[in-house]
């Protein structure tokens, strides 16, 4: 390198080399592009989700990926490129693509994939797996590579079995870190405080219902006992979490070609990330529900993975926020333990 002085320093070639070396070896990029990649973006979530994300001041650039030929990615990242917003769209088509699309970001969201409606924890919910976990394998073992800092955020089903494959898949990578994967329960939270609002008359923006324990039908428990509604009945609360842990075959019955609730789900999980975004680079964020390995298994129900309340920062999750459970969810939790480890391995 040329010897530079200190007047002729910022202006001198040596700066330049400095810059060069930089980029070929700092292996997080300096400045952030605030970047979201949706992995299943030709999913009916995925496309939801990105119509929402597009949106978003947050992020700046925001990368559709499939492999599915039938689910045309090309055409909805051209379709929402028609909509006026300052954030970037790319589509990626094709698994020799996929580094591209992984490359720097900051969010990854694995999602799409086969939605059934499979009974509470039986064979049909094992064979969800087994069509899913391709996906999620070849996501996880990619992001390792082209993106190992990148949060990810799973929530194809069954979100309990992906996540435990996700995490297991990043520590044989080498590049786990507990902050950084987090499971979506974000349908199930939202879910829970809209019936809680709408039964108590309280405004939904300003309250909120976490959902603890696991994502499943059988393993979902809403904490009712956070609301702020005095004399709420115990029997109100044992409906409500009823219609919580049926809500997929609720909607499934009720829309005509029995489909899943793919709108409400596409919103929850464009929110879930939108707050990812925002804690990243704006400012800490609270998420009332995702599946995370907690720091500390004794304070949440000893259970090592669990859906709590998160507070996301730089870097990831800086907080648990376990809630304190009453009685009749204690019980509740204690009975839906044991379907909920069956998944985690």
């Amino acid at each position: 390198m040329q010897n530079a002085t200190y007047q002729n320093y910022v202006m001198s070639d040596v700066l330049e080399q400095i810059e060069k070396d930089c980029e070929r070896y700092c292996a997080v990029p300096r400045i952030p592009p605030q970047k979201v990649t949706i992995i299943g973006a030709g999913s009916d979530v995925g496309r939801i989700a990105a119509l929402f994300l597009k949106q978003q001041r947050v992020v700046k650039k925001l990368a559709l990926y499939d492999d599915e030929s039938d689910k045309c990615v090309l055409g909805v990242a051209t379709d929402l490129a028609h909509i006026d917003t300052s954030t970037e769209i790319r589509a990626y088509h094709g698994r020799e693509h996929l580094g591209d699309a992984l490359k720097d970001s900051d969010v990854v969201l694995i999602c799409g994939g086969q939605f059934t409606m499979p009974p509470c924890c039986c064979t049909s919910d094992r064979e969800l797996f087994f069509k899913n976990m391709e996906r999620v394998r070849v996501a996880s073992i990619a992001s390792a590579r082209f993106c190992p800092y990148a949060v990810l955020a799973v929530q194809t089903p069954p979100v309990d079995c992906n996540f435990a494959l996700c995490m297991h898949t990043l520590k044989i990578a080498g590049v786990y870190d507990k902050r950084r994967l987090l499971g979506l329960n974000a349908i199930n939270s939202m879910r829970a405080n809209q019936l809680f609002c709408s039964l108590t008359g309280t405004d939904p923006s300003t309250s909120q219902m976490p959902v603890v324990c696991g994502t499943g039908r059988c393993t979902r428990v809403p904490v009712f006992s956070k609301g702020k509604a005095g004399n709420f009945p115990q029997t109100q609360v044992d409906c409500l979490t009823k219609l919580v842990r049926e809500a997929d075959e609720i909607i499934c019955k009720v829309k005509c070609n029995e489909e899943q609730g793919h709108l409400s789900i596409g919103f929850s999980t464009a929110r879930f990330v939108t707050s990812i975004m925002q804690g990243l680079f704006e400012k800490t964020t609270f998420i009332d529900s995702a599946l995370v390995e907690q720091a500390h298994p004794k304070k949440c129900y000893d259970m090592p993975i669990c859906a709590t309340p998160v507070s996301i920062g730089k870097g990831g999750i800086v907080e648990y926020a376990v809630p304190t459970l009453n009685e009749a969810e204690t019980k509740l939790l204690e009975e839906s333990k044991y379907a909920h480890s069956l998944v985690n391995w």
